[in-house]
């Protein structure tokens, strides 16, 4: 069953039609669950000025009060004069706004906590039809009740929680019109005297906003009816749903946020400082209104949606998962919060702060040199903050970084918010120290009151902004954490509460409202104007290049439409056009499938070959060389080759075994064979001109009787007739362990003339699908003491010069897809089963992201 309750106006039908109407609705009370069905109630305006609508007495006199209001603002201009009227009027509305938000607002804190009034009636028995000879304040209160009712309806026939609220209404009928008359009275006595003051862009702008504010006055009474207006949940409840609909989908709460607009498009026309204070001060009145009285109520009755904690409770994960992870340091703009006593960091930001507001109080830098070195900082922030997170985003590099180098997924995002919150902060702190500059200069700024305090109320408007989307988001979310720990996300679900439900990216939009404010401030500055587009060019296209993009990869492509979309798109006008464009572009998208199908003919190819497209290439050279081998001009019976390769591939560390064969003529014993990369060597066939570093291999065993590890590799050597044939065996310590393209070059008499050269063939490790740490530290190990590097369970890079510890990092990253630094590999003394049991855990986390 639900909660909302919601009494259809009279506003636009007939009373009989709105009686039909309550009829069907059914209502509760809070604490005794008494069922009833509510009379007929109408909106402030139609109560009372109506002149077809029964009146009270009550509304009768909150009536002549509005009227002798203006009567007496009359009078008084002409007997005591402006300035007066003026200070007796701003008085007049700091009473009733007073009134309003303390008076009204502790009647229904104690109503929602007590029922204060429902059991203050309930005692003196208000309500009681015996009682009403007895207590004057019962026949009066009786009296103003009925006299509202239509129809047979009686108030002995609804409960007292309906009664009280009959009643309450009388007393903010009361608050509200003399709250809402003596402000109108004040500002209207504050209006320039001359008709030229009004022809300008402030008139028609605050002009637009009054406009649109009574546009959501009247939406938002349209929606939830006179009964929330009058909060009536405090009361009794209805069996209906909450409803977000127009306004409600434009804006938090719109009757106390963009339900004041008018406040300051009357403070633009006046174009008075002291105007807009006043409205300000009654605004913000309005929104402590809305904290400890309204909110309150709101998660007491209704509750919040179940998708509240979702990153709030990603974040909880992680604390309860890593006992070591603390929250983020983060600025607000006013203060830092979850500053961390014994994290450096911390200390490191705060300092940094003061640092530069020092400097600049202190050395008093040029405007220019400011403006350059905040254009500059913010420039240079914004490309690294971007390239993390493009690289990140695609290929998980920030926390592949500190994977390879021994340290965890969480310790990366740590010094990922560090990052983050650092640049935030230094750039926010050098556009404040740039605007107080440019505003040191316009002093005495005795004409920009306005713009200045208008220019604050942006900043504020973007500080609220940001702690908004921290409640929406959490600081996962803030922290762009679906980046990084994708892993740690349970519902790929984008979040909806909060502003999210408003706007889809505010940081775009309401995220850079506070640097425009700079431009307020500083009477539109041409270099704030440039650091101001600066900031929302670089901001839109973070956004909209780096951020909206790997929102759909990780969240999907279904569209999330914001409230104000939903009701800019309820609008006729834009409706059609929407319409119209959606049909051109599905005939556009129809006809360019073809094109697309040809497309994909044309470029779907398949590459079933192993050995990479740089490869490739090489291997195309080297079959050009092969051509014009020295083989065979040498003699028909000579023969190189290398035998048991698989489509020209050796996986290392297995060894590889050449064949070969020449006429006795030719051969000399001091003939050797050496292995090169392709690359190196060249083009010359004739001779080499590079030196095989040691990966070379005699042809007779008595040749080089001062090289053992060369000699010992030959397998076979024999005379056969009038030639000379062997093989040579090359392992581990001769073996090229750099992954590429090799060729076999046979050398004449000890020294580098060509004389035969093998067909190209490619040197590389095998992959290795493992899933557990022991079949990983088994097959490390095993290919480790293959290349002859293993001692006591550790590799250790001294024990084959041909294997370093670069090859090492190479064999693990090519075999197992895993990159682990040299640092971390010395850091951990080559231990295999700490070396182990870290590609594991780099595994699973990058199987899981």
């Amino acid at each position: 069953m639900s909660n909302t309750i919601e009494i259809e106006s009279t506003s636009k039908n007939s009373s009989k039609d709105a009686a039909d109407k309550s009829k069907k609705l059914i209502a509760r009370t809070r604490s005794s669950g008494v069922s009833f069905n509510p009379p007929v109630t109408h909106d402030m305006v139609r109560s009372l000025f109506d002149p077809t609508l029964k009146k009270s007495f009550l509304e009768i006199c909150i009536t002549l009060t509005i009227i002798l209001n203006f009567i007496l603002a009359y009078y008084m201009v002409k007997f005591i004069g402006l300035s007066y009227t003026k200070l007796f009027y701003l008085c007049q509305y700091v009473i009733w706004r007073l009134g309003y938000n303390f008076g009204i607002g502790y009647i229904l804190h104690n109503q929602s906590n007590y029922e204060s009034l429902t059991n203050f009636a309930n005692d003196r028995k208000l309500f009681d039809k015996k009682e009403q000879k007895n207590s004057l304040l019962s026949r009066f209160a009786q009296f103003e009740i009925n006299s509202k009712l239509e129809g047979n309806d009686s108030l002995y026939s609804y409960p007292t929680e309906l009664n009280v609220w009959l009643l309450f209404r009388q007393f903010v009928d009361l608050i509200l019109m003399q709250d809402f008359s003596t402000y109108i009275i004040y500002v209207y006595l504050s209006f320039p005297n001359k008709l030229n003051d009004y022809y300008n862009f402030n008139s028609f702008l605050g002009l637009m906003m009054i406009l649109f504010n009574v546009w959501v006055k009247l939406d938002a009474h349209r929606v939830v009816k006179d009964y929330a207006w009058y909060w009536g949940d405090f009361f009794f409840l209805q069996d209906t749903e909450l409803t977000f609909d127009g306004v409600f989908n434009i804006s938090p709460h719109p009757m106390y946020s963009i339900g004041y607009l008018g406040y300051y498009g009357l403070s633009l026309i006046c174009n008075d400082y002291r105007v807009l204070l006043v409205s300000i001060w009654g605004h913000f009145l309005q929104f402590l209104f809305l904290k400890y009285v309204e909110n309150p109520h709101i998660e007491k009755i209704y509750g919040v949606s179940n998708d509240t904690a979702i990153n709030s409770n990603i974040d909880d994960l992680i604390s309860k998962e890593h006992y070591d992870y603390s929250r983020p340091l983060i600025s607000t703009g006013i203060y830092f919060q979850n500053f961390q006593y014994l994290r450096f960091t911390d200390y490191f930001t705060v300092s940094t702060v003061i640092v530069l507001i020092s400097w600049f109080l202190m050395s008093k830098p040029s405007n220019t040199f400011l403006f350059y070195f905040t254009m500059f900082v913010k420039l240079v922030t914004w490309s690294g903050i971007s390239m993390i997170l493009y690289q990140q985003s695609h290929y998980k590099w920030f926390t592949k970084l500190f994977l390879k180098n021994g340290y965890t997924q969480i310790y990366s995002y740590q010094n990922w918010q560090f990052i983050y919150s650092f640049t935030l902060v230094v750039n926010n702190t050098l556009l404040f120290c740039q605007t107080l500059g440019k505003l040191a200069t316009l002093y005495p700024f005795s004409q920009l009151y306005s713009k200045i305090i208008f220019g604050i109320l942006l900043c504020c408007l973007q500080i609220w902004c940001n702690g908004e989307i921290r409640d929406a988001i959490s600081d996962f979310g803030w922290f762009y954490g679906d980046f990084f720990l994708t892993n740690y996300i349970t519902s790929r679900k984008l979040s909806s509460r909060g502003i999210y439900r408003y706007l889809n990216n505010p940081e775009a939009i309401l995220g850079v409202a506070g640097i425009w404010g700079t431009v307020l401030m500083t009477d539109f500055c041409h270099e704030n104007i440039i650091l101001a587009v600066e900031w929302t060019l670089t901001n839109f296209i973070f956004v909209k290049y780096i951020e909206q993009p790997h929102v759909a990869k990780v969240y999907g492509n279904s569209v999330r439409i914001s409230g104000v979309s939903k009701t800019l798109l309820a609008l006729k006008p834009i409706k059609s056009v929407t319409s119209f464009v959606d049909i051109v572009s599905n005939k556009m998208m129809h006809s360019l499938s073809y094109l697309d199908s040809d497309s994909e003919t044309e470029h779907n190819t398949s590459d079933t070959d192993s050995v990479s497209s740089g490869d490739k290439d090489i291997f195309k050279f080297s079959k050009y060389k092969l051509e014009h081998n020295n083989t065979d001009k040498i003699s028909p019976n000579s023969e190189f080759k290398v035998e048991g390769l698989q489509n020209d591939i050796n996986l290392l560390p297995n060894k590889i075994t050449v064949s070969w064969k020449l006429p006795a003529s030719i051969y000399n014993e001091k003939s050797w064979i050496g292995l090169y990369n392709v690359l190196d060597v060249g083009n010359d066939r004739l001779r080499t001109r590079v030196s095989s570093m040691n990966h070379w291999s005699a042809t007779s065993k008595s040749a080089y009787p001062h090289n053992p590890i060369n000699s010992a590799s030959v397998s076979e050597f024999q005379k056969t007739g009038s030639s000379f044939s062997g093989k040579v065996v090359f392992d581990a310590s001769l073996l090229h362990f750099k992954p590429g393209i090799y060729e076999l070059r046979f050398h004449g008499n000890s020294s580098h003339k060509v004389l035969m050269i093998s067909r190209p063939f490619q040197l590389g490790y095998p992959k290795l699908e493992l899933e557990s740490r022991e079949d990983i530290k088994k097959a490390l190990t095993d290919i480790l003491t293959k290349c002859g590097s293993v001692k006591d369970g550790k590799y250790v890079e001294s024990a084959n010069k041909n294997f370093p510890i670069i090859a090492c990092r190479k064999l693990i990253k090519d075999s197992l897809d895993v990159e682990l630094s040299i640092d971390y590999i010395r850091r951990v003394n080559g231990d295999l089963d700490t070396i182990s049991t870290k590609i594991h855990e780099i595994k699973v986390i990058l199987e899981k992201l």
